[in-house]
């Protein structure tokens, strides 16, 4: 008799069932479901990305980079703040399947720095936004809807490879599908390849979304800046297009608030880091990525920003 595999069906239950009903709950259910969802993968250490692709120091990555971000917590205290990475992710992937809701545009969102970003693309008729993976930086993408502009956010393929259980696939693939109808005839797009369509984008009039907490590729060029406590090289792909475009340089956070949603960026006049920091120290568990804090090389303090 042929053994059946649990884990393998629970997790095509999970993402093909599941997480697409608790999505058509009234929001609060949903969200109170999709954190107990968290809660109990959590306790399980269960993340896509250790089961699919055998990243087994994630976990860790995570406990080292809290504990750098909370240096007061107790051991129990870090305990909690990675249980609730989990919840942040959980809470992220229900909101990547409410996408497909017919009432998204009437949710409730607060705008924090709009003027100036609409003023900015007036002026330069394109932009650049930087962000992170953090609390509701996928809803985020598709609520710049608002700008008025075609939208394309750079994503990677790993979701592709082939060891992702093909339900997870479907997830993302579904994801997409549905995000890309609020970008203005615009799209999520893999960063391998097309990087002229990048350009074109903002030669054209567009917006372009990287997420930028990332190490630097291997033979990159890397950023080296202040952020969260140390000198840090990271991936220099969103500044170097900002240049390359001679496009105005933002960040952008979406995070749930009270009442809803709300979508804060950088002013014009400061760091577009600085204002993904300032997030990220305000709620460090909202940073469901938070095990890239390890991966960013550090560089000594005398080094240049």
């Amino acid at each position: 008799m042929r053994k059946i595999d649990v884990h393998h069906l629970w997790t095509a239950f999970d993402y093909d069932h599941l997480l697409p009903l608790m999505a058509r709950l009234p929001r609060w259910l949903g969200r109170k479901l999709a954190a107990w969802r968290g809660l109990i993968y959590a306790r399980l250490g269960r993340d896509w990305r250790q089961f699919c692709l055998g990243d087994q120091e994630l976990e860790q990555r995570t406990h080292d980079a809290l504990k750098e971000l909370l240096p007061s917590a107790d051991p129990s205290q870090l305990r909690r703040a990675v249980c609730q990475r989990y919840v942040a992710q959980s809470l992220e992937e229900l909101e990547a399947c409410q996408l497909a809701r017919s009432d998204l545009r009437q949710w409730p969102v607060e705008w924090v720095g709009l003027e100036a970003v609409m003023n900015a693309i007036e002026q330069h008729g394109r932009v650049v936004f930087v962000t992170a993976h953090y609390s509701s930086c996928v809803l985020g993408v598709v609520l710049l809807e608002r700008l008025g502009i075609p939208v394309l956010a750079m994503t990677s393929n790993i979701t592709e490879d082939p060891r992702v259980h093909p339900s997870i696939q479907r997830f993302y693939r579904r994801r997409k599908q549905n995000g890309d109808r609020y970008l203005n005839g615009g799209e999520v797009l893999d960063r391998q390849g097309n990087t002229r369509r990048f350009v074109q984008c903002l030669r054209q009039g567009g917006a372009v979304v990287i997420f930028g907490e990332l190490p630097p590729d291997p033979h990159e060029e890397p950023l080296i800046l202040s952020f969260l406590g140390a000198h840090r090289k990271l991936a220099s792909g969103p500044r170097r297009l900002a240049d390359l475009a001679q496009a105005p340089f933002f960040s952008f956070i979406c995070e749930y608030i009270s009442t809803g949603y709300r979508v804060s960026f950088s002013a014009p006049d400061s760091s577009p880091y600085d204002h993904i920091e300032e997030a990220i120290q305000r709620n460090p568990t909202a940073w469901w990525a938070a095990d890239l804090l390890p991966l960013l090389p550090r560089v000594s303090e005398t080094a240049d920003e």
